[in-house]
């Protein structure tokens, strides 16, 4: 079987988290004879929709939160490609929703097996989105 390519996109401030060691417990717990793996932090707020925009990679995983999910998902939208999640933000809605483990080595295992579903989009003002949506109010208050 040939590897896919993924792209780990890893937002260093999203739930407050700490995300230094992840690069090394992916490195250390993703099945690399399936997987060619790719890992970025990004930089700035709309970073994560730039890196997603690649079109280089079988699969994108948005480690962060639902912010970042939505990121990178826009980019995605009516494409070939993937997106998987590590949960690491505060709320984790969408990881939540679809069984994915709130332990990031469990749920970096989960992508070993992963299965491909499908899931709704919406626009508003021109703007895609996951999940959920907001003006900001909500959060500051999260």
């Amino acid at each position: 079987m040939a590897q896919k390519k993924i792209l780990f996109i890893i937002n260093p401030i999203s739930g407050g988290k700490n995300k230094d060691k992840i690069p090394a417990l992916i490195e250390n717990t993703l099945d690399k004879n399936q997987f060619d793996i790719t890992i970025t932090f990004t930089k700035a707020p709309g970073h994560a929709k730039e890196l997603a925009a690649q079109p280089s990679f079988h699969y994108y995983v948005a480690v962060g939160g639902d912010g970042t999910l939505n990121e990178v998902a826009s980019q995605l939208i009516n494409t070939e490609a993937c997106m998987g999640i590590l949960p690491m933000g505060s709320g984790n809605g969408l990881a939540r929703h679809m069984g994915i483990s709130m332990n990031i080595e469990k749920a970096i295992r989960q992508l070993n097996t992963a299965k491909i579903v499908k899931i709704d989009t919406c626009t508003v003002n021109g703007k895609p989105f996951i999940n959920m949506a907001g003006v900001g109010f909500d959060a500051h208050i999260g």
